[in-house]
């Protein structure tokens, strides 16, 4: 299944890693856990993230070693993980194209092949579980550290394995993970189940900010700048508003628009039923899953409103 991969991993000295801007807790465990076994395996690897890059609340969690003297350009094998596109690697999108050995390794079904070889597994809910995946293929045993980077990818990504696209492959892999010595009670214990006050005043804006439309089948939740700088808190470390709109009953997609700066706003869908919302975002020049997808639009915010509730509306139709 991974034969061309190990062949490059097999035959690479240094590694480089990178993921796409903005990570999540599947973009940096399975960036950091594939990392975590390639050092195990003897080889010189790291992983590198957009200076950009705030700490979340994952990152936090990572146990594999993060900081490396290498640099990409000390690498001879290149490695994108969870990216659906060349663009959504950011700062590294134009350099990653121009360098000869690379490979894409991916989990959503909108991916546009950008590497020298593309691997996509669009059953697999999380690029996390991918890497195990390769592992398992190439013999290699996890340390404890890398399962739990791992574990980190899968459950963040499948929302503690509650989403759709949680598979019985997911509960058996993640099974083994945790025969390893996985501590996943303390995982979700910090990243589902303790929140700060700060996430709290933010929560209590977004309660006051929904808006409903098509007799409630759509929810919709915009959050300005000034929402995130008066709560005290950044976008990455409320990543779980994300799902409010779609938590509520009759609604069928969930919106949550934030603004960016310079007239960007970020918008996130979510569908609970019949809605492939993937096929919405890529009509923007977004992507993702059927049920969990994003975009970016540029303009004002009542035009970004209007835009994306009427080209639901025509889907739920």
């Amino acid at each position: 299944m991974f034969e061309n991969i190990i062949k490059k991993i097999e035959s690479a000295k240094k590694i480089v890693i990178f993921t796409h801007t903005r990570p999540d807790g599947d973009a940096l465990g399975s960036s950091f856990g594939l990392k975590s076994a390639l050092s195990d395996m003897g080889k010189e690897a790291v992983v590198c993230l957009e200076s950009i890059f705030v700490p979340t609340k994952e990152y936090k969690f990572i146990s594999c070693e993060k900081n490396s003297g290498l640099t990409k350009e000390d690498c001879d094998l290149w490695i994108a993980l969870d990216c659906a596109s060349v663009d959504r690697l950011g700062e590294f999108s134009a350099d990653f194209e121009a360098f000869s050995n690379t490979v894409a390794i991916d989990h959503h079904r909108t991916h546009v092949d950008f590497a020298g070889i593309d691997y996509v597994d669009a059953d697999a809910p999380a690029t996390a579980e991918i890497i195990c995946l390769l592992l398992k293929e190439m013999g290699h045993s996890m340390s404890m550290g890398t399962a739990s980077d791992l574990y980190l990818g899968i459950m963040t990504d499948t929302g503690n394995f509650k989403y759709s696209s949680t598979t019985a492959r997911t509960h058996r892999i993640a099974g083994e993970l945790i025969e390893l010595g996985v501590d996943f009670s303390t995982l979700v214990k910090e990243i589902f189940d303790t929140n700060t006050k700060e996430y709290f005043d933010l929560m209590k804006t977004a309660l006051n900010k929904l808006m409903y439309f098509a007799e409630g089948k759509i929810a919709y939740l915009y959050l300005s700048m000034k929402d995130f700088e008066d709560a005290g808190i950044c976008e990455a470390d409320a990543d779980k508003i994300t799902n409010l709109p779609n938590s509520i009953s009759g609604v069928e997609v969930g919106v949550y628009v934030r603004e960016r700066g310079c007239d960007e706003f970020k918008i996130s869908l979510r569908s609970n039923y019949s809605v492939d919302v993937s096929e919405i975002a890529v009509s923007f020049g977004g992507g993702g899953h059927l049920r969990a997808s994003g975009f970016s639009l540029f303009g004002d915010e009542e035009t970004v409103r209007g835009t994306v509730v009427n080209k639901i509306i025509e889907h739920l139709r």
